[in-house]
């Protein structure tokens, strides 16, 4: 199964946040909430609450999306 997470990301200033795109396969959605939160720029609020919204995609779209994920320089410093 495939899922599109949007959630907040962090490392941004003191209180303030962005909303990020990612895209996560996985058995079911407990799988993938667990997944997500050891994702790096994450906000790591109690009760996973950094998560805005969890939809289950298309093959498709995740492979679309996964080469967006590769493009953004945010999520891709080194």
């Amino acid at each position: 199964m495939f899922f599109k997470l949007v959630m907040e990301g962090g490392h941004v200033g003191a209180g303030k946040s962005y909303d990020m795109v990612r895209y996560f396969e996985g058995d079911d959605i407990f799988c993938v909430l667990a997944k997500s939160l050891k994702t790096p720029r994450f906000k790591k609020k109690e009760f996973a609450r950094g998560i805005k919204l969890i939809t289950e995609i298309s093959w498709r779209a995740y492979l679309k999306g996964k080469r967006i994920e590769r493009r953004d320089h945010y999520l891709n410093r080194h």
